[in-house]
């Protein structure tokens, strides 16, 4: 695994993604990216203060070491040369960016769908299975939020696109019609 000061966030996150399923253990990786946000959401300023220079630099080793001690060996090295290189404050965005890769070559897809009213199991168990086959995903994961401002039917968010079928734009389009 060969990093460098000049990546960024997304070729860093891919490097790592490469050498963990160089070595089979993709699935592991993102494991434990995924127990790093879960820290990062307990300590938002995690990455300031293992470069903080206020803080003595074996205060700050320990505390990297304590973070990453359960994770595999593969990740341990990650962490370590991203702290040796002084990337480790662009943890957050490097998280971000290797879940992002990882869903992509898995074919997962993360949807936000905006509602009126709750949607029942039976209603996200057929959403799922329609947007597996309109996106051409293996997994779809959906966020779902009710939003009184929306009348009815449903909107959704996926991979840059919105899918609108509330009852609101609905009576847009038809008026839009009207207006002609």
């Amino acid at each position: 695994m060969k990093l460098n000061r000049n990546m960024n966030n997304r070729q860093i996150a891919d490097v790592f993604y490469q050498d963990s399923k160089e070595k089979g253990t993709v699935d592991v990786a993102f494991d434990n990216m995924m127990d790093v946000r879960q820290v990062l959401e307990e300590v938002p300023n995690l990455g300031s203060i293992l470069v903080d220079p206020r803080l003595e630099k074996y205060k700050r080793d320990h505390l990297l070491s304590d973070l990453i001690k359960q994770f595999s060996i593969n990740t341990q090295s990650f962490f370590h040369m991203l702290y040796d290189y002084n990337l480790i404050s662009d943890i957050r965005d490097i998280v971000n960016e290797f879940e992002k890769i990882y869903d992509y070559k898995n074919r997962t897809v993360v949807a936000k769908v905006i509602t009126a009213v709750q949607l029942t199991d039976d209603q996200e168990a057929r959403l799922i299975d329609v947007m597996k086959l309109k996106l051409d995903a293996k997994k779809v994961l959906l966020h779902t939020i009710v939003d009184k401002h929306v009348l009815g039917g449903v909107v959704i968010e996926a991979e840059s696109q919105v899918y609108d079928g509330s009852i609101r734009s609905n009576f847009e389009a038809l008026e839009k019609q009207l207006i002609r």
